[in-house]
């Protein structure tokens, strides 16, 4: 199942903006994202699963919209 990837800041330089993966869920998607993009084995990033940030180990599903983004600062 294709899953759509948005990415922003120094994660899009890498990835691109938009992307399709094959992913089954978060870990999933994570080691595919390394494997073709060995770059981001080195660079933290949070990941959002239809707008809402998780750490956890989510399933997929078709439709979902994932975002990748990193790490940010505000004051």
């Amino acid at each position: 199942m294709e899953i759509r990837i948005i990415a922003f800041g120094q994660i899009a330089e890498i990835t691109g903006k938009e992307l399709l993966l094959d992913a089954v869920d978060i870990s999933a998607l994570k080691k595919e994202l390394k494997e073709r993009f060995p770059e981001l084995e080195y660079k933290k990033f949070a990941v959002a699963v239809n707008k809402k940030i998780t750490e956890e180990n989510l399933a997929l599903h078709e439709g979902d919209t994932i975002a990748l983004m990193p790490p940010y600062s505000g004051g």
